[in-house]
């Protein structure tokens, strides 16, 4: 099995977020989710995650500025942006495959 991950879901999406936290639970990873870019900077300074998974849409901070503000942090993680209008199906396929790439590329 694949090492734990610590997975950040930023993502107004309520439904999204939970199946995207659903999938990552089933593979055997920790998702923490939130819908606040804001929250999101805070939660990245506060604790370790392994990747980053962002909605291209967050209702409190523009996503540019979300990244203005990560690329000033002292760890960054793997960071993902999930484009907003994809259907869910397509975006799980996608984050699922960028998931096991980094897994893949740390071993």
């Amino acid at each position: 099995m694949s090492p734990s991950k610590q997975v950040l879901i930023v993502d107004n999406n309520e439904e999204e977020s939970r199946t995207l936290a659903s999938m990552l639970e089933r593979a055997g990873h920790t998702p923490t989710t939130t819908w606040s870019g804001l929250e999101a900077l805070e939660l990245l300074k506060a604790r370790e995650f392994d990747l980053v998974l962002v909605s291209s849409y967050l209702p409190d901070l523009y996503v540019g500025d979300f990244f203005e503000r990560f690329n000033r942090l002292p760890v960054q993680p793997c960071a993902i942006v999930l484009q907003e209008g994809q259907g869910r199906a397509v975006s799980l396929t996608k984050v699922r495959s960028m998931i096991e790439e980094e897994i893949h590329s740390e071993k």
